[in-house]
């Protein structure tokens, strides 16, 4: 059974993601020159050994993007794309038809890390001026694997730091085209105290 987050906690984490969501959404309209919309995220915490019903099809491959968070807080963030919505993000930065870009190709790796540092600074900025905490991310790296493999990376990096994960999904859309992806933030269980207590919310 997932733990369930107070309605308080949960509302406080959602409109962090709210805040971030919407600079992430200016900066990455202002970066490709076209329209760009975040939903509202979705939060929840769930026990890491739950991390693989996240994604079906265990033989899929996607992008994986890694961050590590360090500060006054620690812990990681993950940032998952499938390959079509890596070409799209590519081909509104670069300019390049989708049919003609290789996944292995340096200049649409960089495009998708820069994205990430976009998605992933704009939620934790939005959270440290909520909680007026000191966060920093690395700077990313990025991985194409299939979800199986991806997965137990994920599990395996963040056993260190929570036994949970705080999951925040959100549904981004490119000049009214629907992105697939995933975004899961994995603070130290002790990180996840502070970040409550600096928020008042114990």
């Amino acid at each position: 059974m997932d733990r369930k987050l107070s309605l308080t906690q949960l509302d406080a984490l959602k409109e962090a993601g709210t805040i971030g969501a919407g600079r992430a959404a200016t900066a990455l309209a202002d970066l490709i020159s076209k329209k760009v919309q975040i939903t509202v995220p979705q939060v929840n915490l769930i026990p890491i050994e739950n991390i693989s019903t996240l994604l079906t099809a265990r033989d899929r491959t996607f992008f994986v993007i890694d961050m590590e968070i360090t500060g006054d807080i620690s812990g990681r963030i993950f940032l998952l794309f499938s390959p079509q919505d890596a070409k799209l993000l590519a081909n509104n930065l670069l300019g390049k038809p989708q049919e003609e870009i290789d996944l292995k190709d340096e200049m649409l790796q960089s495009s998708i890390k820069e994205c990430a540092n976009i998605l992933c600074g704009s939620y934790i900025s939005a959270l440290a001026d909520m909680t007026n905490l000191n966060m920093l991310i690395s700077s990313p790296s990025l991985a194409l694997d299939m979800v199986g493999a991806i997965l137990d990376f994920i599990f395996i990096q963040i056993a260190q730091y929570s036994e949970e994960a705080l999951i925040i999904k959100t549904d981004l859309k490119v000049s009214d085209v629907n992105l697939e992806g995933l975004f899961l933030f994995f603070p130290s269980t002790d990180s996840l105290k502070r970040i409550f207590e600096s928020l008042g919310l114990h």
